[in-house]
């Protein structure tokens, strides 16, 4: 238990970007005199963990227990980048919004300024008001497209090496491998 809690203190760390000195600031600001040292000698199993320290620990990483460090380092892996991936979406559907609103008022902008100067008797032709014509979902709806395709590419492209390396294979010659794993 006390190694798998290492191994997932220093793994999760690592996953959110953290230094050691990173984490130890984080862990002062929670009241435990912590070091880069003192982090490092806990990621190496060489420091025990009081339980106070352990709850700080699960604060300053931003995990929903403490008892998650003590997890396999498998399991806890998966659920860190569960965590990840889902503090990632999240961040994009914000971004989609904020954009979507940035557009809607571009789009006011639009609207305001051709007003004004038909007003002012200038002539607004279509290109300059053409914007107010595009629904905000529209870009939603292109990026799914363009992502759709990309991953189809992908996907052809693979198809096809893996047809060739078969073929290549088939006629008694084996690639050299580069790879160290």
């Amino acid at each position: 238990m006390e190694q798998n809690f290492a191994t997932n203190v220093r793994e999760y760390r690592e996953q959110l970007g953290l230094s050691q000195e990173d984490l130890a600031q984080r862990m002062v600001e929670r009241g435990s005199g912590f070091t880069q040292a003192t982090v490092w000698k806990i990621e190496q199993g060489k420091r025990a963990v009081r339980i106070a320290e352990a709850v700080a620990l699960m604060d300053a990483l931003g995990l929903p227990s403490w008892m998650n460090l003590t997890r396999s380092p498998h399991a806890f892996r998966r659920d860190a980048q569960l965590q990840a991936a889902h503090r990632y979406a999240g961040v994009a559907y914000a971004a989609i919004k904020d954009a979507t609103a940035e557009f809607l008022r571009a789009q006011a902008e639009v609207a305001v300024a051709a007003h004004e100067a038909r007003e002012a008797g200038v002539a607004v032709n279509s290109l300059w008001t053409s914007w107010l014509e595009e629904p905000a979902e529209r870009a939603v709806i292109e990026a799914r497209i363009a992502y759709d395709r990309e991953d189809a590419i992908h996907q052809d492209l693979h198809g096809t090496v893996s047809t060739i390396m078969a073929a290549i294979r088939a006629s008694g010659y084996e690639p050299v491998s580069t790879s160290t794993t």
